[in-house]
């Protein structure tokens, strides 16, 4: 059997758009002369559509997009289309299914509805789709061809993350199918390719899945693509490129071995070599979100200092270094290396450069002046001057605040996207100015302060002194990020415990953080700074800190703009903490 993988890039009600990029692949594999061509789950509608769905109007779009589907088919008379749609329920339940159509020769010769409908993190299927009970079972080439779409292959074998009372696969297995196709829409969260072919290859004793994944951004989703397709346990195929929509064919039966028994824990580190980069897609979901907003330009305010660098860079290879304009705002506190450095970045990376200096010292005095106007006991202004309240953090954070209403001018102005430049451990600790992060999108900002080291790191247009020197605001004199909080080895590991994996004691925390070592995953920039740190006498009360300053800063995260979620929980639609709450 030859087959069409079809990781295609989808947008939510882009009908014509999707439509386009379906034909295409029809082509392809019609060409080629493929039995099948599967695409990825929800193609026609796009994934994550979420309640444009309740819009009658968006349904019966999506239900004549199919019908233009089974027209086109026509040319290839003898390909099997199998694609994923919305289908309405006219019985008792959930208003929609979700489902996957076989189309053969202008018809829908079958139909699949999801059984296994996710409603964890950022899904929420359950919200809209009732649950499928019948398998579907085709003839393709003269084999039995099972359909499934995305979860319904991740509950096998009982695993303890997956726990729904139904198991499709198992029940394929019974059936007797030679191949299972199934369709996909997964986003990306590190290690997630090894953790679907762990899953996912041992249940494939005589039986060939094609695993075919939408590939793109998707608002702070991003599509990983990384189809593969697996036989008793061994890798055939497994999709690489980090491209919008790819046509990969591969031929089932002749097909050659990859990776053995590629499940096993020994090939880990194969197929993590083989997997798609993270920069590679953190650059695919801002293009992405640039594009599908109908942007062409980005602004950013760039400082000098390391995040602000490599958002430059995603910025430039996203959409190209001459649609990216970086704006220096130095203050007086500003240090000469790093207006240098952020010039030196700029000419390295061949995007437009700005200057314009902050003067916020004048901004402050006006301000105060004009609020100090009533002598009253009753007025706040007045009770905090005399009694020595006031709050002299605002007058460095004007700089900041200047900072955005400049980035956020040219924006208006000239019609640029403006990003923002924060990073996932900042934004934990609310250690930025209240509108830093209310910009458009946000390229790191699930990205702990190693991670944006380690990527800094790997390109060379990045000045070296960027990466070396201490990170700071250069909001005040001498003032460093590390001396407000704690040293970003220490606070990256805190951080990453809490929000992804929930530890809340100390105790708890360096056992997490001694099995995470014992792994060999990296959660920290220096390892044995680290380590040394969770023995001294005040760790714990640091630890509680922290936790603390998280708690208390949901209202600011609240407010920011989304961003690339690459981990297993990041600050967005799949975090849910009440803003106002007793418990921090």
């Amino acid at each position: 059997m030859r087959v069409c993988i079809g990781q295609i890039n989808t947008t939510p009600g882009d009908f014509n758009g999707n439509l386009e990029r379906i034909k295409k692949g029809i082509d392809v594999a019609g060409a080629a002369q493929c039995d099948a061509i599967v695409f990825p789950e929800l193609t026609i509608p796009g994934y994550l559509s979420q309640d444009l769905i309740y819009d009658p109007k968006f349904i019966d779009r999506n239900l004549e997009a199919l019908q233009e589907v089974c027209a086109y088919s026509i040319s290839c008379p003898q390909l099997n289309v199998v694609i994923g749609c919305i289908a309405r329920n006219e019985a008792n339940g959930k208003p929609f299914f979700n489902m996957a159509a076989v189309i053969v020769n202008g018809q829908v010769i079958s139909r699949y509805k999801k059984h296994l409908l996710p409603f964890y993190d950022v899904f929420d299927e359950l919200r809209y789709f009732e649950p499928g009970k019948d398998l579907t079972v085709v003839k393709i080439a003269g084999k039995k061809v099972g359909i499934a779409i995305c979860e319904d292959l991740w509950n096998d074998k009982g695993s303890d993350d997956y726990n729904y009372v139904g198991n499709p696969m198992d029940l394929y297995r019974k059936q007797g199918v030679d191949v299972i196709f199934c369709l996909n829409s997964s986003p990306f969260v590190h290690g997630k390719c090894w953790r679907r072919l762990k899953v996912i290859a041992p249940g494939s004793p005589g039986i060939s899945i094609v695993y075919v994944n939408q590939c793109g951004g998707q608002d702070e989703l991003v599509f990983d693509g990384q189809s593969f397709v697996v036989r008793d346990g061994d890798l055939l195929h497994l999709s690489q490129e980090v491209e919008s929509d790819t046509f990969d064919i591969v031929d089932l039966e002749d097909a050659e071995v990859l990776v053995a028994d590629v499940y096993r824990d020994g090939n880990q580190e194969v197929i993590q070599s083989r997997s798609v980069k993270l920069y590679d897609l953190l650059v695919l979901c801002l293009r992405d979100y640039v594009q599908k907003s109908g942007f062409s330009q980005l602004v950013l305010a760039s400082s000098g200092g390391v995040d602000s660098a490599v958002v430059c860079k995603i910025a430039c290879d996203a959409v190209g270094a001459v649609n990216v304009h970086a704006i220096r705002m130095p203050s007086i506190y500003s240090s000469s290396h790093s207006r240098d450095d952020a010039l030196q970045l700029h000419k390295n990376l061949g995007c437009w450069d700005y200057e314009v200096p902050i003067e916020h010292q004048p901004v402050v005095e006006m301000l105060n002046r004009h609020f100090d106007k009533h002598k009253d006991e009753d007025n706040l202004v007045y009770q905090q001057l005399s009694s020595n309240n006031y709050g002299s953090v605002a007058d460095e954070n004007m700089q900041a605040r200047l900072r955005d209403i400049y980035v956020m001018h040219f924006s208006n102005a000239y019609g640029a996207m403006p990003l923002s430049t924060g990073n996932k451990t900042e934004s934990a600790c609310g250690y930025y100015t209240h509108f830093d992060m209310n910009f458009s999108f946000a390229p790191i900002k699930d990205l702990y302060k190693f991670q944006v080291m380690d990527i800094a790191r790997q390109h060379g247009e990045i000045p070296e002194n960027i990466c070396q020197k201490p990170p700071s605001a250069e909001l005040a004199e001498g003032q460093s990020d590390e001396a407000s909080l704690l040293p970003y080895a220490v606070l990256d590991a805190i951080v990453h415990a809490y929000v992804e994996d929930y530890v809340s004691t100390y105790s708890g925390f360096k056992e997490w953080m001694q099995q995470q070592l014992s792994l060999a995953n990296k959660i920290s920039g220096d390892h044995d700074h680290l380590s040394a740190w969770a023995e001294g006498n005040n760790a714990e009360q640091e630890f509680q800190r922290i936790l603390s300053l998280i708690g208390k800063m949901e209202y600011k995260r609240r407010q920011t703009c989304p961003g690339t979620k690459v981990s297993k929980v990041a600050f967005g639609i799949g975090r849910r903490i009440p803003i106002v709450e007793k418990w921090s």
